[in-house]
């Protein structure tokens, strides 16, 4: 509303014109990752698009908007093949590649834009298996804003993800490596840490290190962590997701009789992320690691 007063005044403002395209970038993902309302995102990212490439018709150097056509670029570029037939007849083209060097090029030479272009490229960057490159940006972005528990989460899980994808799975071992020990490490320090400790976020934290715990076959510990999760706090998805992942460690842990209990507790609480048919599935056989 501001932006559009603003233009309405002035059609010539880029900076309004600049946040009208961003909250509509805004309003995309808002649809998309909390509605999961998938054509409508398209719908409101396109004109957020629109809005930028105008901004970049005035002003070619105006790099903050082009956060929101790389992040466009990237997204359509990522559909599946079938989606992204659909998706191109309607006029919604898109790469991967050129999404990420458009993102990259805002993270270096943006103004307002520039550490959100960081912020998205953590995620882009795991998701391309560049856990090196994730890292590296989340601890950035950490040094930069230290009282922002996240992006040590970030490293945490870019890091640890890294582990997972190229340790030998043909070797089983219950023995920690130094680079586990050094995740475990981050999350220790957050859960010591008063800010990051403070108003839920610890909750989060649990259960993030639980999960942590678990891929490397720490079962009991991550066991704790769930429980921390599940009988403590306020947000009634997240203790029932972390009922849900108890009981999975309980059967890992081998202990079926303690994990069916668990099974039962999720039935009785919120249906989060199908939470329900998991637990159901807990209830027919043994969880076991994919």
């Amino acid at each position: 509303a501001l932006s559009e007063a603003r233009l309405r005044q002035n059609p010539s403002d880029l900076e309004a014109l600049y946040f009208l395209g961003a909250a509509e970038g805004l309003d995309a993902a808002f649809a998309a990752g909390v509605e999961r309302r998938f054509m409508a995102a398209l719908r409101s990212g396109s004109r957020s698009v629109d809005r930028h490439r105008e901004v970049l018709k005035r002003a070619p150097d105006y790099r903050d908007a082009e956060l929101t056509i790389g992040l466009y670029n990237y997204i359509v570029g990522s559909l599946p093949l079938a989606v992204k037939i659909v998706a191109g007849t309607m006029g919604f083209k898109g790469s991967k590649k050129r999404g990420l060097e458009t993102l990259e090029r805002v993270a270096k030479e943006g103004k307002w834009a520039k550490d959100v272009a960081r912020v998205l490229l953590v995620d882009l960057y795991k998701r391309e298996k560049r856990w090196n490159d994730a890292a590296k940006i989340a601890t950035e972005l950490s040094i930069r804003y230290p009282r922002n528990y996240l992006f040590k989460l970030q490293i945490a899980d870019a890091l640890s993800e890294q582990i997972e994808h190229t340790r030998d799975k043909r070797i089983a071992t219950s023995s920690i490596s130094a680079e586990q020990q050094r995740v475990f490490d981050i999350f220790e320090e957050l859960l010591r840490d008063r800010i990051s400790s403070a108003a839920g976020a610890a909750d989060v934290i649990h259960y993030r290190y639980g999960e942590t715990l678990l891929a490397a076959g720490q079962n009991e510990r991550a066991l704790k962590e769930f429980l921390v999760v599940a009988r403590r706090s306020s947000e009634a998805g997240l203790a029932s997701i972390a009922r849900l992942r108890a009981a999975h460690a309980l059967d890992l842990a081998g202990k079926r009789r303690e994990a069916l209990a668990e099974y039962r507790a999720v039935l009785t609480a919120p249906d989060i992320y199908n939470s329900h048919d998991q637990a159901k599935r807990g209830l027919r056989e043994p969880y076991k690691l994919k």
